[in-house]
């Protein structure tokens, strides 16, 4: 599917190197283009994909492509004769691609090149005339991402992009009886600025994305200009091409092989885990601080996250060690395993988790037949 897709996106690049001003006329309703869009927009849920991710970085590059549909209207600017005139709100299509960078899925920069067409219903008398106007743009998309909400693992971004957007000079002329309409697009540059909001959730490494935004240009200039006659009646039409979109974005997301903290040689026999208490937090990353506050009489432990060694036989002393833990959405399990229990039994270890504001202090007991577990919920509701 992501295959195909990709190279859907490279045939629409294709159709970007040709006219910049499309359309046609006709007495029908046109709302087929609508239809098909709307009806494309859910084959995106074919692209997810659930792997778990067990040790993200802290800043994960992805590769992205975004499809939406967006919709504007043009301004009636000149009308003489009996005819009536009038332009309708009509939609259009945006195609992206590009790279995003997010710092632990809370803050990303998105630097992202589009190619699309905005759509217009202009009418003179009992004709119709669709004007579509092809543009390619680039921009640079700075965001920032909630936490989680309890329970889920979506997240409502908030988002403002500043870019360019360039048009190559067009003409188009139109003739369906005795109905006529040049339209005319000159050579431009013209930046832009695009507020969005939307909703991004995580399906393992990858990242599927909704937002709304209001493209809207520096420039108030017309994009392109309109003239329709028919009879003796005439009107002018034009547009800025400013535009609200919704577009539905898919970052790719990379495999992440971390090395572990080596090789764990668990004490022989049967081992029972006694669970410590269980908090919830909302972000990524913990910390951990584990030392020995009272006689250093050789404790040695090694903890392990989700079944994975980030410390490794690791002897206490008055000095904190001190663990930076990623958590993975759901459930994290922190085990701390003893591999002695010193000269004074039991193995003793004095804790502190900081898990964003705050810091909850905790003591550690554990025995060569006993460890005792640290659980984690990301994102979760704990019951009482």
């Amino acid at each position: 599917m992501r295959i195909t897709t990709l190279l859907f996106v490279l045939f629409l690049a294709r159709a970007a190197q040709a006219q910049s001003i499309l359309g046609g006329s006709g007495t029908g309703s046109g709302g087929g283009l609508g239809n098909g869009l709307l009806d494309a927009l859910p084959g995106v849920a074919g692209l997810l994909n659930t792997d778990p991710v067990e040790r993200p970085r802290d800043i994960e590059t992805r590769v992205l492509f975004g499809l939406g549909v967006c919709l504007q209207a043009a301004e009636l600017t000149a009308h003489s004769g009996g005819a009536k005139a009038h332009s309708f709100p009509w939609l259009g299509l945006v195609v992206e691609g590009g790279t995003s960078f997010t710092y632990r899925d809370r803050v990303s920069l998105t630097l992202a090149g589009a190619w699309g067409f905005t759509g217009y219903m202009l009418t003179l008398d009992t004709t119709f005339n669709r004007v579509y106007h092809s543009t390619k743009r680039a921009e640079a998309r700075l965001a920032w991402h909630t936490h989680p909400r309890k329970g889920r693992l979506d997240q409502w971004r908030f988002g403002l992009a500043v870019g360019g957007n360039f048009q190559q000079a067009d003409e188009r002329t139109e003739v369906n009886g005795p109905f006529q309409a040049i339209t005319m697009a000159p050579a431009l540059t013209r930046p832009y600025v695009a507020p969005e909001i939307g909703c991004i959730g995580a399906t393992g490494k990858d990242r599927v994305e909704m937002s709304l935004r209001y493209v809207v240009h520096l420039d108030n200039g017309p994009a392109w200009t309109s003239s329709a006659t028919m009879g003796g009646s005439k009107a002018d039409f034009a547009a800025t091409d400013d535009h609200f979109a919704l577009v539905t974005r898919y970052h790719i997301g990379f495999r992440h092989k971390e090395p572990g903290a080596g090789t764990i040689h668990l004490p022989e026999g049967e081992r029972e885990q006694d669970t410590l208490t269980v908090l919830r937090c909302k972000r990524e990353r913990i910390t951990l601080r584990l030392w020995d506050d009272a006689e250093v009489d050789g404790d040695t432990v090694s903890v392990l996250l989700n079944g994975r060694p980030v410390l490794v036989a690791h002897k206490l002393t008055h000095d904190a060690v001190k663990l930076r833990l990623n958590m993975r959405y759901g459930t994290n399990a922190i085990e701390v395993i003893a591999h002695n229990e010193g000269r004074i039994p039991p193995n003793t270890a004095r804790g502190i988790v900081r898990r964003g504001k705050g810091k909850e202090p905790m003591l550690i007991k554990t025995y060569r037949t006993r460890s005792q577990l640290l659980m984690i919920e990301r994102g979760k509701r704990i019951k009482a």
